[in-house]
């Protein structure tokens, strides 16, 4: 997209946190010569992925969630590590939240979860036919792993029942796709 003299415009920069994740603060110009602070988040590359078995049923964590102040399903998923690719993320996530192994991975989404005030790209990964390992996850991080039924995953993502917009879009992308039912 080309920048025009009428889009706000970044005119000073300062870092408030370096350490993850990372956060910054930018003084905006707008188009009417207003002026307006920013506060902007800095992850990288981040992956998230909507796992199902042979028995179609969809693999979901359920997490503290910090933003939520409770416990919420969610997708396996997190920020790569550097240099690390979306999908060895994606991967990697599912293994070490879930112990489950994926499959071929199909790529669903790469954008901006949370675009008004995040740096950084989302990606939303599909696998179907997962198969658990021994691995089990940090119970620190993760309160539980549940397997839901394509079904009700389903009706849940169609009532807006997910607290979360990721777990949405992904079931309902998939579906969406024909993945969910082949």
């Amino acid at each position: 997209m080309n920048s025009t003299a009428s889009e706000p415009r970044v005119v000073a920069t300062k870092r408030i946190r370096d350490t993850w994740p990372p956060i910054s603060e930018d003084e905006v110009v707008l188009p009417s010569g207003a002026r307006k602070d920013w506060i902007r988040m800095h992850l990288g590359t981040s992956a998230a992925i909507l796992a199902v078995t042979k028995e179609k049923e969809i693999i979901l964590t359920r997490e503290y969630r910090h933003g939520l102040a409770r416990t919420a399903y969610s997708l396996p998923g997190g920020t790569a590590r550097e240099s690390e690719s979306a999908d060895d993320c994606a991967r990697r996530e599912l293994l070490e939240e879930t112990g489950f192994r994926a499959g071929r991975l199909l790529e669903m989404f790469a954008g901006n979860s949370l675009t008004a005030y995040l740096e950084g790209t989302l990606h939303l990964f599909f696998t179907r036919e997962c198969v658990p390992t021994d691995r089990r996850p940090d119970p620190d991080e993760i309160q539980s792993v549940e397997r839901m039924s394509v079904t009700q995953a389903l009706a849940n993502a169609r009532a807006g029942a997910f607290e979360s917009a990721v777990l949405t879009l992904a079931i309902l992308m998939a579906d969406a796709r024909g993945w969910l039912v082949g």
